[in-house]
């Protein structure tokens, strides 16, 4: 029992910096998902932000569906890195225009964006994931994969109260708002000097 929960750190390093790479890039994004709906509620301030947030969500969630699946043919014909690196480079795009949209149209189209990003990024790294793991203990590997994308999640709650203290700062400026897109553009291009520690797709 010991044995199979055993993981070499050491070897297949390209792998754990793809780990890293996959952390670091949807802490951003949850953040987003997390807080989305404050900002909406406190920004916008429409007269249903359940219902906009739902909106925005839909259209993250539609384009994701969609790229998710066009990204599958393209990581097999230029490579799940090629794919990260695209995805990673839309997803810094579509964070902060998110910071643009006023209603529910652009809200959407800005959010279709960071969804494409997200898909394309979404396949890509399972993809990515699966020619670095060892092929005699992938479902372990692919198992602690799953360890970044729940502690991205967990993570990203705590930057609420850093949200509220940039907020207090200067009441009406929504510091904290602004901060929290850029913060998911950095996520993403942080990701890129970890992907470039990996190993070219077999």
């Amino acid at each position: 029992l010991r044995e199979q929960f055993r993981v070499d750190l050491r070897r297949n390093t390209a792998y754990w910096w793809l780990i890293a790479q996959r952390f670091v890039c949807l802490l951003g994004i949850y953040g987003i998902q997390q807080f989305a709906q404050y900002y909406i509620q406190d920004v916008l301030r429409p007269e249903n932000p359940v219902r906009d947030t739902g909106v925005l969500m839909a259209a993250i969630v539609g384009a994701l569906l969609v790229l998710a699946v066009i990204g599958g043919w393209l990581t097999d014909r230029v490579g799940a890195r090629r794919v990260t690196i695209v995805a990673v480079l839309i997803i810094a795009a579509g964070c902060p225009l998110l910071l643009l949209g006023r209603d529910l149209v652009s809200l959407g189209l800005y959010g279709a964006v960071l969804g494409a990003g997200m898909g394309l990024f979404l396949t890509a790294n399972w993809a990515q994931a699966n020619q670095l793991a060892p092929a005699a203990e992938a479902g372990k590997y692919l198992g602690l994969t799953n360890l970044a994308t729940a502690g991205a999640g967990a993570l990203a709650r705590l930057e609420g109260p850093i949200i509220d203290a940039l907020n207090n700062a200067q009441p009406g400026a929504w510091w904290g708002y602004t901060a929290l897109f850029l913060f998911g553009a950095v996520c993403a291009l942080a990701g890129l000097p970890l992907l470039l520690k990996t190993k070219p797709a077999a």
